[in-house]
């Protein structure tokens, strides 16, 4: 019986083992935190970083459900104000969003930008509506790449 249960032991911590070397870890990691909204409501979408030194660049492509959400704009934050920035919102559904500047940034738990959104007005029940982050490319300002996690939490919407 002991050694049974020696052998899932060492099985379970092998496995976990396993997992922890094989899987990616960042040291960065953007993030949309979990809210909450109404139906024909505007909704402010903070895309978040948790901690970075020298941010000089961002590339992000968001994806949304254009049947449910309508993209208005999309805003630097008092911290990436000293970057500038270009949204494409051509394709509904999908922003293309560019952040550039000569110097670098630093922060933790901060927002780079805010997407305002329109949530569609006459929506009954609850939604849990994703927003992905489906790319992302950050760079510092000596021109190396910031290796970036992504988590997206969803958009509770209900009536």
């Amino acid at each position: 019986m002991n050694r049974i249960l020696i052998k899932r032991a060492c099985l379970i911590v092998c496995v976990a083992a396993a997992i922890f070397w094989t899987s990616p870890v960042f040291a960065t990691e953007i993030y949309i935190p979990a809210l909450k909204a109404n139906p024909g409501q505007m909704v402010e979408i903070p895309v978040m970083i948790d901690h970075v030194e020298n941010l000089a660049g961002v590339k992000l492509i968001v994806e949304y459900d254009c049947k449910i959400l309508t993209f208005k704009k999309g805003e630097k934050t008092k911290e990436s104000n000293s970057l500038m920035h270009i949204v494409n919102d051509k394709k509904p559904g999908r922003l293309i969003i560019v952040m550039a500047g000569a110097k670098g940034i630093k922060g933790k738990n901060f927002p780079i930008l805010t997407l305002a959104f329109e949530i569609k007005k006459g929506l009954t029940g609850n939604h849990a509506i994703s927003i992905k982050i489906t790319d992302v490319q950050l760079m510092s300002d000596k021109l190396k790449e910031i290796k970036c996690g992504i988590m997206v939490n969803p958009l509770s919407v209900s009536h």
